[in-house]
């Protein structure tokens, strides 16, 4: 099989198509815009061959136009002569691209070979006329086909304006995560034990020792027991670099970052008490002692205190959707249960919240959200409306 697919900025209707149809070649088209075609197109390439999922020297770019539909369409026809394509064994990926380039190579395809689309929800639908009348047909793509994927070279194919700066750790259960039960890993995560002694860990981070770190190792524990094949932590991005400037200085952190269900994940860990709680502590020590007006500046204070944790998810959320394009997800894990204008930023952009006393339950619920209640968590709901 020969693929033809329109390159665009986002990579994961390349990759997952990629990796469930196998072809023995592909020919990426994009147009001569750096950011949201070529540049992609070049990044697509070198991940293709550098992940073996395309055969090395398989993969191949060709430039097409973005403005002129029966230009894309003649175009298409020298593509397929140059590279010797055989008509019935190639299949066009219309996902990308604008939607002058998607129209003209669903037109194309339809009248000399297949074309499909790939819905965000991972339905494949497939489109061909072999007699001048259409065929459609669909199909679910599986998004597990690609959890084994590298999540740092899915990182470095998505990003644009920035570049990784540190990979960070690559963490995997060690032989005494794998053995050790599953529920009996989950409690004594729960029960605060250091994460480490069940985790396989290479690569580096910062040399010393953060608050927040055995959060972050509790939570890579309890997601690789889940299922997820790796984590990685402790990951800097800094911006790209161009010909002219080298930028040494980090813009970001990812404490956290995996690939589960054809999406990249994104996980964001404070284990520690929000700031505006020191001055609630500030305001009893003091409650009387306090002037009218002191009152009045301790909350101020707070308020101004309580915006950092809305400023903390807005910087997550701009780092995921660069990092993860639209198929990115992000999970905030806290200690401390968040003001309610805070909680209702976090639903309606799509951000999961989890508290650390609900860790596993938490993250079983994101990585298996179709999955059925169990027994006892239907018991515990019902012992908790009784009260």
């Amino acid at each position: 099989m020969t693929l033809l697919t329109l390159a665009s900025k986002q990579i994961w209707p390349q990759v997952l198509a990629v990796e469930h149809l196998r072809p023995e070649r592909v020919i990426l088209l994009h147009s001569e815009d750096v950011t949201e075609s070529k540049g992609p197109a070049q990044r697509l390439k070198r991940f293709f061959d550098e992940s073996g999922l395309v055969p090395r020297g398989g993969t191949r770019l060709e430039q097409i136009g973005d403005s002129d539909f029966e230009g894309i369409e003649r175009r298409l026809d020298e593509v397929q002569r140059s590279h010797q394509v055989r008509l019935d064994e190639c299949v066009v990926n219309f996902t990308g691209g604008n939607k002058l380039m998607a129209a003209a190579a669903f037109r194309w395809a339809v009248r000399h070979a297949r074309a499909f689309y790939l819905e965000r929800r991972n339905q494949l639908t497939w489109f061909s006329a072999p007699d001048g009348k259409m065929i459609v047909k669909q199909e679910q793509l599986d998004g597990s086909l690609t959890d084994a994927l590298d999540p740092v070279g899915l990182l470095r194919c998505q990003l644009d304006a920035s570049e990784v700066q540190r990979p960070g750790q690559i963490i995997t259960l060690s032989v005494a995560g794998r053995t050790l039960a599953p529920d009996a890993l989950f409690r004594r995560v729960q029960s605060d034990q250091d994460a480490r002694a069940w985790l396989n860990i290479a690569g580096k981070a910062d040399p010393i020792d953060k608050e927040g770190d055995a959060l972050e190792f509790s939570t890579a524990a309890v997601l690789l027991r889940l299922g997820v094949n790796r984590v990685q932590r402790s990951l800097c991005l800094k911006v790209k670099s161009s010909s002219y400037v080298s930028t040494g200085s980090r813009h970001a952190e990812i404490d956290l970052l995996f690939t589960w269900g054809g999406r990249l994940w994104l996980v964001d860990c404070k284990d520690r008490m929000p700031a505006e709680d020191l001055a609630d502590r500030l305001r009893q020590c003091l409650r009387e002692r306090l002037s009218p007006a002191a009152d009045r500046l301790l909350s101020r204070i707070r308020e101004e205190l309580s915006i950092g944790q809305t400023k903390v998810m807005k910087q997550d959320l701009l780092a995921v959707r660069e990092a993860g394009g639209l198929l990115g997800n992000i999970i905030c894990i806290r200690k401390a249960l968040l003001p309610d204008d805070v909680i209702q930023y976090a639903r309606l952009n799509n951000i999961a919240v989890v508290r650390k006393e609900e860790l596993v339950d938490g993250l079983r619920h994101l990585l298996f959200p179709d999955r059925p209640a169990e027994a006892d968590h239907l018991a515990g709901l019902v012992t908790h409306f009784r009260k």
